[in-house]
């Protein structure tokens, strides 16, 4: 029971975080190269997933072949070995050799198909100008962030998996966070106006505002 309300506690405690770490990535991205509109137009693309995965239809495949070629990338920086992988709309699964904590979270940590579209751009970027196509990509990173969003959550709550046992709402925050910042971290790399250390400071700094405010609210 005191395990639950601690849990509790902390899932509570991540939701200022996962605002302000959300704001400052805004206030990143919506200046990029001069776009005075990509910020909208990332959240453009999380919306269109959105309306997609909510009432179209869902890319069901796709999220378990990212998903299980996460868990294969992070065996091969771990030193192991892939000895077999199944994909189907369904389900996946992957044999390794070392099966440790960091290949069993990968999937739920790496946005894969951001990983994957930054550096379709960042090849790109040998052979063209590919600032004109800015836009387009703030719009998939978006699209692609939120497809791997949706379907963490999802899995998480069906599977009842390992991070469960640290609470839903607990790991989802969580989660989000490591994705809003691994997210940033990549556009950083190809947008050198966006200072990765600068996206930390200011989300700490906007989040422990939160905290002020709120325990002003409360006991002051």
């Amino acid at each position: 029971m005191i395990g639950k309300v601690i849990r509790f506690i902390f899932s509570v405690l991540l939701i200022p975080a996962c605002v302000a770490f959300t704001i400052t990535f805004y206030n990143g991205v919506i200046d990029i190269r001069g776009m005075s509109q990509s910020g909208l137009i990332f959240i453009l693309g999380a919306f269109s997933y959105s309306i997609l995965h909510l009432i179209l239809f869902k890319l069901d495949f796709l999220y378990v072949l990212g998903h299980e070629a996460a868990h294969a990338i992070a065996t091969f920086f771990s030193g192991g070995k892939v000895l077999g992988m199944k994909v189907s709309a369904k389900e996946g699964s992957v044999k390794t050799t070392s099966p440790n904590f960091f290949v069993m979270l990968a999937p739920y940590l790496v946005p894969v198909y951001v990983v994957i579209l930054a550096l379709v751009y960042f090849i790109l970027s040998f052979f063209m100008d590919v600032s004109r196509l800015s836009g387009y990509f703030m719009f998939f990173i978006g699209f692609t962030l939120m497809f791997h969003l949706a379907y963490t959550a999802e899995s998480i709550r069906e599977k009842q998996s390992d991070l469960m046992k640290t609470g839903y709402f607990f790991s989802i925050s969580f989660i989000y966070i490591v994705n809003i910042v691994i997210a940033y971290f990549i556009i950083s790399l190809l947008f050198p106006k966006l200072l990765f250390f600068d996206f930390i400071s200011a989300s700490f700094e906007k989040s422990k505002q939160f905290y002020y405010s709120f325990w002003r609210q409360l006991f002051l």
